[in-house]
């Protein structure tokens, strides 16, 4: 397997997207592996006493999420257990908020941030001290979701700025080490 360097002229590009994929194309890979992921986490959050269904459907769509993503299928496969065990978690409430940190790093970890862009793991935990404090009725713990996910999407996004800001070329010497692994 080759992987595919960007001209020096077209600047920086998503490490992920320099792989070259043994099945579809990235685009398409990123945006289902990403919606699985939302929708699944979506259902694991929406379960109840009352809607156990929706636990499983979600324990089911958030992997497969993963396992689309583009990337190497070690670091897909490596996250998918933590991650739906500290969505489970989530279920607690505000006081779980913190475990929205492991899914932001796996997605770290998936789309090949460099090191320093860890960091941003911080913000989730510091909403997650300030949610614990303020949202302590289960009834509302609809508004620490929703913090919660907008804190990792704005993590995941700044993340990939400090990935744009260090030209994250060394976090990937995965892609130049080995050439027969899958994608």
């Amino acid at each position: 397997m080759s992987v595919r360097e960007p001209s020096a002229a077209a600047g920086w590009s998503e490490p992920a997207s320099r792989l070259e994929l043994h099945w579809g194309a990235y685009r398409p890979r990123l945006l289902a592996g990403l919606v699985l992921i939302m929708v699944g986490t979506g259902c694991i959050l929406l379960t109840s006493a009352y809607s156990l269904p929706f636990l499983l459907a979600g324990s089911l769509i958030q992997p497969a999420g993963w396992a689309l993503l583009p990337s190497w299928i070690g670091r897909r496969v490596a996250v998918v257990v933590p991650v739906l065990g500290f969505t489970w978690l989530m279920l607690g409430g505000a006081s779980f908020a913190w475990c929205f940190a492991v899914p932001l790093a796996a997605w770290l970890l998936v789309r090949l941030r460099p090191l320093l862009s860890y960091v941003v793991l911080v913000l989730p935990i510091a909403s997650s001290i300030v949610l614990a404090r303020t949202v302590t009725d289960y009834s509302v713990s609809w508004v620490s979701i929703l913090v919660s996910t907008l804190v990792v999407i704005a993590g995941a996004w700044l993340a990939r700025w400090v990935a744009v800001l260090v030209d994250s070329r060394q976090s990937v010497r995965t892609l130049r080490k080995q050439a027969d692994r899958l994608d």
